[in-house]
């Protein structure tokens, strides 16, 4: 049995904040921002919902491919800012997707969520036969932000990304269905997920409306989790190729999450794989926790050629707030 990702998708939308805009609500300016995160704009969706975001990028990914969408038995949605806690954002998007009798579930791991959800899809495809899954991660981070905070405002927005999963193995010779001419072919061969207790609170944020308004905001201590990412980071990718017995000439794509460019670059130079073959979009979105690897995943497909690239290995990796992390390895076939 094998796994694959078939269709991916991405959407953001709403008012495009540069950073000249924020240099006139905060203390700061353009090359500040540039010269420490390599962010340039964000998305700030303040007239829709976390999970019309959602719905959207799997929208897109959806229509590239044409399936039966009752064979899609699993939908995880990662996020920490859905804005319906019962019924969860997963069953919402099962409603306006249309797809009925669905697992549904949300997962909150931060910026790790989406890796942590296509691992636990992985599972679950496996356990109990589904043939196809949506996995999204799907994040409006603009509604905790704190303005006035510039440690933390230049960094975040919105935005939402979706893979659809197949299940290679799945047989139903009553429900054959077209070629998707489409479609594309990485197998997801092995996840590392994992965790430490955030117990000196580096990173935070808390959705409850009544506690004091300062502990409302992302809460973040730069210096600390730029030594987790970076530390962390490496051991994933370390991992991932020991485990699987690959050497890094046999990865053909890196994408990680579009947290801060130092990072990304202290990544590259620990791991001693050039920068090259990192793909950065952060420049457009900034850090959209659980939607970025999704997001940068769908442009990177888009703008890569796998064709070229058969046999090869493409690692997706995460990091952020619990303190989370994850990795993922995929096969070009």
């Amino acid at each position: 049995m094998s796994i694959k990702i078939i269709s991916t998708g991405s959407y953001a939308t709403g008012k495009i904040l540069d950073n000249c805009m924020l240099s006139e609500m905060v203390e700061t300016n353009n090359q500040w921002i540039i010269e420490r995160t390599g962010i340039e704009t964000r998305y700030i969706a303040d007239k829709v919902t976390t999970e019309d975001l959602a719905y959207n990028s799997c929208k897109k990914a959806l229509e590239k491919l044409e399936i039966n969408k009752n064979d899609i038995g699993l939908i995880i949605c990662s996020t920490i800012t859905g804005d319906s806690a019962v019924p969860s954002s997963s069953f919402i998007l099962s409603d306006r997707l249309e797809i009925e009798n669905a697992i549904c579930f949300d997962v909150n791991a931060a910026c790790s969520g989406f890796i942590y959800s296509l691992a636990i899809a992985k599972s679950l495809i496996e356990s109990s036969n589904f043939k196809y899954a949506i996995v999204v991660g799907s994040e409006r981070l603009s509604k905790y932000v704190d303005w006035k905070d510039r440690s933390t405002c230049i960094l975040f927005g919105d935005g939402a990304g979706c893979a659809i999963l197949e299940n290679t193995s799945y047989k139903d010779s009553s429900n054959p269905e077209k070629e998707n001419i489409n479609s594309i072919d990485l197998e997801l061969i092995n996840s590392i997920i994992g965790g430490q207790c955030d117990k000196r609170r580096y990173l935070t944020m808390n959705s409850k409306k009544s506690i004091i308004e300062e502990e409302f905001y992302i809460k973040m201590n730069g210096r600390q989790i730029y030594k987790f990412a970076t530390d962390i980071g490496v051991k994933i990718i370390e991992d991932l190729l020991k485990n699987n017995n690959i050497n890094k000439d046999d990865v053909c794509l890196l994408i990680p999450h579009q947290s801060n460019l130092r990072i990304i670059e202290t990544l590259a130079a620990k791991s001693d794989i050039n920068i090259d073959r990192w793909f950065i979009n952060l420049n457009k979105y900034g850090n959209t926790s659980s939607a970025s690897v999704p997001i940068a995943m769908d442009e990177a497909i888009r703008s890569f050629d796998l064709k070229k690239n058969k046999g090869k290995y493409v690692i997706i990796l995460a990091f952020g707030g619990g303190l989370s992390y994850g990795g993922s390895l995929l096969k070009v076939n």
